[in-house]
């Protein structure tokens, strides 16, 4: 059995009820007003550190994702996924014009050494992190979609047998509340956490960051609207300098945050060691690393109490199941990160997931429909705050491919 043939394609979708994906309408709404200061207050404030600008990034206003077909010669299709919230277009570029040609005409059952020379291909000049790593996950991906389908087994088993078939999620994420939206949106919060719960969620994570007694406000609404065993994660992406996440952690822990993920931009690990011995709150990081090597300084610095790496973006099944395995000799629990993507990012999640012994829990998208479920024969099986796997082999999912390809971006020359 061959690789004949590696497809990549971009697919873009509108979130649910054509709702605006929460980072665009939060920071992007006006690039000059810091959202979460009132109306009429300077922006950028100069004598903040660190700097509001450093801590922009750019979202899209929809899902969008890079698609990976690979088909053998006896017909077996894998799909995979490279997570790429802002521009496809590179995963796509180096997918096509550096990664099929390292692939194409090999076994693919080969899974760990086509891993190596993709990840080589490009290792001495620099690039460990970032798009080479996100186009190598959406072939990985695809790659052990075909094993577990040429074998007649789900993933989980190739990975080395199924710990679990029911995988705790948590809804992601409820969103920042607007300084200028006043009481009456810590209420519209406070409404979508109890219809989180009413569905059947244990946890949630919501996403603050911007001013510790607002962000105060935010928790005891919740807490008060979920009741006490609701586990309420929190997000803050990279907002705080080390002094301002020693101040926050400390408050979170008196609110009874279950953990505090991202408190300080990726880059810095001695930051989050000394954040860490410090507090009592569980310290997350991981959805901006990238590789092995990288999550193991953090947790050979004492970093992070728990991680949360990306399928679609830290070198796919082969290097996360890798990630996740060397955090469990440090005792380091790991919960995949989930962002906005398809439902084969989501799958290839599960059955990592499913394959952990240290899982904690597994993040959950609470608007893809129109890619998650909508292209789906059968919809992702949530009941009682889990998905549950079934003995489908590979992803565990049956594509539609019509109704995917309906989302596929037309490339004009």
């Amino acid at each position: 059995m061959k690789i004949k043939q590696i497809e990549s394609f971009i697919v873009r979708a509108p979130i649910d009820s054509n709702k605006v994906y929460w980072g665009a309408g939060y920071w992007m709404a006006d690039p000059n007003q810091h959202p979460g200061l009132p109306d009429g207050h300077p922006g950028d404030i100069t004598t903040e550190y660190p700097p509001i600008w450093r801590l922009r990034p750019i979202y899209t206003r929809d899902l969008a994702c890079a698609v990976v077909r690979i088909e053998t010669d006896t017909g077996l299709v894998g799909w995979g996924e490279a997570h790429t919230p802002v521009a496809p277009e590179a995963a796509k570029a180096t997918i096509d014009a550096l990664l099929a040609g390292i692939v194409l005409g090999r076994d693919p059952l080969d899974i760990q050494p086509i891993w190596e020379n993709m990840y080589s291909s490009m290792r001495m000049r620099g690039h460990s992190t970032g798009f080479l790593l996100e186009a190598i996950s959406g072939i990985d991906i695809a790659l052990w979609d075909l094993a577990g389908r040429a074998l007649g087994v789900p993933i989980s088993t190739l990975l080395g047998g199924r710990v679990r078939d029911r995988i705790p999620v948590y809804a992601s994420s409820l969103p920042r509340v607007h300084a200028r939206a006043g009481e009456a949106g810590y209420q519209g919060l406070a409404d979508l956490a109890r219809s989180l719960v009413d569905q059947g969620y244990h946890a949630f994570k919501v996403k603050l960051g911007i001013d510790i007694e607002q962000d105060r406000h935010s928790l005891r609404v919740l807490r008060k609207a979920v009741g006490p065993d609701v586990r309420i994660a929190v997000d803050v992406n990279g907002a705080y300098d080390l002094a301002q996440a020693r101040l926050a952690g400390r408050m979170m822990e008196e609110e009874g945050a279950y953990w505090l993920e991202e408190p300080l931009l990726p880059e810095n690990w001695r930051g989050y060691a000394e954040l860490a011995a410090s507090l009592q709150i569980r310290v997350v990081a991981g959805e901006c690393l990238f590789n092995r090597w990288q999550f193991n300084d953090y947790f050979v610095a004492g970093a992070v109490d728990a991680i949360n790496p990306d399928v679609g973006r830290a070198g796919g099944i082969s290097e996360c199941k890798r990630i996740s395995d060397l955090a469990d000799t440090y005792g380091i629990p790991f919960s995949p990160h989930i962002s906005i993507g398809s439902a084969i990012y989501m799958a290839a999640s599960l059955q990592w997931a499913a394959a952990g012994a240290n899982l904690n829990m597994c993040e959950w998208p609470m608007d893809v429909s129109a890619i998650g479920n909508g292209i789906l024969k059968r919809p992702f099986q949530f009941e009682g705050g889990a998905i549950r796997l079934d003995e489908t082999p590979g992803l565990g999912i049956d594509i539609d491919e019509d109704k995917l390809r309906h989302w596929q971006v037309k490339v004009t020359s």
